[in-house]
């Protein structure tokens, strides 16, 4: 059977009991049909843009021995499954690596910290006349 990548992005503000209904549903429809390689859960992290006004998604990762009526199968679930926001599978080579770990997330731009005083404010007072 292919090796298949199936990326899941949940609504982070359904409940928890809800979104492990929805993998476990995933998992075992799966695994009644083909074979899970790896699973892999990377958390809640921001979207590049909002989904349905949501603006982070809590992401997994299935690695998935599948055929295709299983994959049209799980299509259809997936699609009407509220809870999920995106999906996606992605045909892998039958020598493809394990996936890597996501990165850390920085901070987005708008959300630094600041910490005192900024190289702006800095640079203007160094350049202020000075005061007699």
């Amino acid at each position: 059977m292919p090796l298949y990548d199936l990326t899941l992005i949940l609504d982070p503000e359904a409940s928890d009991e809800r979104r492990a209904e929805v993998l476990d549903g995933v998992r075992r429809t799966v695994e009644a049909d083909g074979a899970i390689v790896g699973d892999y859960d990377w958390g809640v992290r921001r979207l590049a843009f909002e989904i349905d006004r949501h603006g982070d998604g809590e992401y997994h990762l299935l690695q998935i021995d599948a055929t295709p009526p299983l994959l049209e199968r799980l299509d259809r679930t997936l699609k009407i499954t509220d809870e999920i926001m995106r999906f996606r599978f992605i045909r892998l080579k039958s020598d493809s690596p394990p996936p890597t770990p996501p990165r850390p997330e920085g901070p987005r731009r708008g959300e630094e910290e600041h910490s005192g005083a900024s190289p702006v404010a800095a640079r203007a007072a160094a350049d202020a006349p000075a005061r007699e």
